[in-house]
């Protein structure tokens, strides 16, 4: 069995007593919950929330302290799932330990649900720095996981998000579009559009430039110049996974709308005749079997990205004022590369 495992198993019961978010250190955490139990509570609240943001910070930085990718695994879900798997086997192919991380006191925004699925956001210092972590919890026999974590951008204030007298917040249904801009549902496929397409797109018209919209674009255009220099032909494309979209109503009736996105990005050589393997990114080497970049025997490279994104989609006022919907934080990596 393994360590992580007899602890869990041995002090449940200390995981579940209450105490301080755990602090990066040379320590190893002790006071987890079982990888396997779920959680009893069938009803979110806000103090359900809290006890579950701290039940999972624990068990993060135990799955970090030992570099235990199965126990970080068993707490992410979604897109994250992907993003942590990922990470680890970066970590353990540069053979140092994966990054352990320092929370503050979290504001927590936790939608009255009934039934299942259960979701909450919290919106939190990690080590300085504010990020916005989305956990869902699918069933009753599950936990809460994390399924997305965004990094505002640089200067980016963060919407209000008020709660009511018994500390709750507002929750915004995905295909909701009553006195918005847009639903929060369609946030992530204007985004794919813009990313895609550029300026020029339609979706443009309600979707702010910036530098998760058109800045994706501008990138991956430069990107593509340079690939051509080298003899290669490259192409990026955003789509939809169908995954959970978390959105909350903030204080001026907008709504702030958490989201995934897929990149793939393809890279094959110019001339089709040339069927030398096309080389993989140095930096991507831990996603390839025994990191041999030049492993792949197949003429177009993908490197599939599992992104996270946070927008705030405005209040639709009619007339002539249309403000456009604004894509404020980011987060995720390149989880996969195969070829074809």
């Amino acid at each position: 069995m393994r360590i992580s495992a007899i602890c869990a198993a041995l002090l449940f019961a200390a995981a579940c007593s209450g105490g301080p978010t755990p602090s990066r250190g040379t320590s190893v955490p002790v006071a987890v919950t079982s990888a396997s139990a779920p959680e009893t509570a069938q009803e979110l609240t806000p103090e359900s929330a809290a006890e579950a943001f701290r039940t999972w910070t624990v068990n993060d930085d135990l799955a970090r302290a030992s570099a235990d990718g199965l126990l970080a695994q068993a707490w992410s879900d979604d897109s994250q799932l992907a993003v942590d798997a990922a990470e680890f086997r970066a970590a353990a192919a540069a053979g140092t330990a994966p990054k352990r991380h320092t929370f503050g006191k979290p504001t927590l925004w936790v939608p009255r649900v009934t039934g299942f699925p259960q979701w909450f956001v919290a919106s939190v210092e990690r080590d300085g720095k504010r990020v916005l972590l989305a956990f869902i919890r699918k069933n009753a026999e599950s936990r809460f996981r994390l399924s997305l974590a965004v990094t505002p951008g640089k200067g980016v204030k963060l919407p209000k998000v008020p709660l009511d007298d018994d500390g709750y917040a507002a929750r915004v249904a995905a295909d909701d579009q009553q006195g918005l801009l847009t639903s929060p549902g369609a946030v992530a496929s204007l985004q794919a559009a813009v990313a895609d397409e550029g300026p020029r797109s339609f979706s443009a018209r309600v979707l702010k430039e910036g530098p998760y919209t058109t800045g994706l674009f501008t990138a991956n255009q430069k990107a593509a110049q340079k690939a051509a220099k080298n003899g290669f032909e490259r192409t990026s494309t955003f789509t939809v996974p169908v995954l959970p979209v978390f959105a909350l109503r903030t204080a001026d009736g907008s709504a702030l709308v958490l989201y995934p996105l897929t990149c793939d990005t393809a890279t094959a050589r110019d001339d089709a005749a040339d069927t030398a393997p096309v080389p993989a990114p140095k930096e991507f080497a831990h996603l390839l079997p025994g990191g041999d970049t030049e492993l792949l025997d197949a003429v177009t490279l993908h490197e599939i990205g599992s992104l996270q994104f946070a927008a705030v989609v405005p209040v639709h006022k009619g007339g002539d004022e249309r403000p456009k919907a604004v894509v404020i934080a980011r987060g995720g990596a390149v989880t996969r590369i195969n070829s074809s």
